[in-house]
């Protein structure tokens, strides 16, 4: 497989390679690394060595709201609204972890018969430019979870920064379509460019075993946690939330969602699904006579396991893949310091 280098003006090149209706980049604004539209200007100021945005990928295929259907207020069925509207989207700056948990989406919503055809829309329409981490974040543990901090599949094209610029490779017939646009722009990686990018993996992974010392779960967690399903540990590591579910709107696996009817215009009704959040009160709720259940979650302690329940035990079971992939936002995220390390270390204990 060809592997090339890319000065910082071409790699703004591959980036405006290609015909999208939308391209996103990573910048950094005053309150942080965030994604914006790309332009001449802002290609020009990525930031692809800083850790990653706090924003995950998963909000470009599985939006936070979305329209799926809309009907009339007399009709007896509602419409869905129709698919394959979407543009080409071009995302550039994901991370190892999140190509991971796409992965992981794309077997969630594209399990036959349950297949979600909005998901599988955005999906087939965006190009991910992938970025191996140069320096992870504090609560960043992939190592943790099987994962390292670079990419070796699941990108169209990805970037290791070194000194100077980028190695650049190509993984899908999408990515080499980018890089071929750009040829222009980019010269054979030699064998110390090749090195170098090696040695930066090498101390990325390094960095994680550093900060992730004394943290790794003494007992496997499928197995461990899910002895401890409904214990009164759960209260325990659980007592500084405060049930804001933070962690699972960052979260770039979590996918648990809710539909909502309402009115758009006279006579018109649409459909919308949200996210939603096992730490909030009302998930799962159900309509219903009294004493049918109406909410199967109604304590904190099962709502609050249920999150990594799901992660570690259940998701290997039915997807046999691990619902975490160890980006560490929900531990930035979270208003009550609660990292999720440490309560899988010590639930597992």
């Amino acid at each position: 497989m060809s592997v090339w280098f890319a000065s910082e003006s071409g790699l703004a090149r591959v980036v405006s390679a290609g015909e999208f209706a939308h391209r996103w980049v990573p910048i950094r604004t005053p309150g942080g690394v965030q994604y914006a539209p790309a332009t001449d200007g802002v290609c020009s100021a990525m930031e692809l060595r800083s850790p990653r945005a706090p924003m995950p990928i998963k909000s470009f295929c599985f939006p936070p709201k979305e329209l799926v259907a809309s009907y009339s207020s007399q009709a007896e069925t509602a419409t869905a609204t129709a698919v394959g509207t979407v543009s080409a989207t071009l995302v550039v700056g994901a991370r190892p972890c999140e190509l991971r948990a796409l992965q992981y989406l794309d077997r969630v919503f594209g399990n036959p018969p349950t297949e979600d055809p909005f998901y599988h829309e955005h999906r087939a329409a965006q190009v991910v430019v992938s970025v191996d981490c140069v320096e992870p974040h504090d609560t960043c543990f992939c190592n943790l979870v099987d994962g390292m901090p670079y990419a070796s599949s699941g990108f169209d094209v990805n970037l290791t920064p070194i000194n100077g610029g980028y190695v650049v490779e190509a993984g899908s017939e999408a990515g080499h379509a980018l890089v071929t646009e750009a040829q222009d722009a980019l010269s054979p990686a030699s064998e110390a460019q090749l090195g170098e990018r090696d040695r930066v993996r090498a101390g990325a992974v390094k960095r994680l075993n550093t900060n992730n010392a004394g943290l790794r779960p003494a007992h496997r967690p499928s197995e461990a946690l899910g002895a401890a399903e409904d214990g009164d540990v759960w209260d325990r590591v659980g007592r500084g939330c405060v049930e804001c579910g933070a962690c699972t709107q960052i979260c770039p696996t979590c996918h648990c969602f809710f539909l909502i009817d309402r009115g758009a215009a006279p006579g018109v009704l649409e459909r919308l699904r949200a996210w939603d959040s096992c730490m909030w009160s009302g998930y799962s709720r159900m309509a219903g006579a009294p004493g049918m259940k109406p909410n199967p979650r109604s304590r904190f302690r099962t709502r609050f396991a249920n999150r990594y329940l799901h992660k570690y035990v259940w998701s290997p079971q039915q997807w046999e893949l691990l619902g975490c992939v160890g980006c560490g936002r929900c531990t930035e995220a979270c208003p009550g310091q609660i990292d999720i390390r440490r309560v899988v270390r010590e639930v597992s204990a």
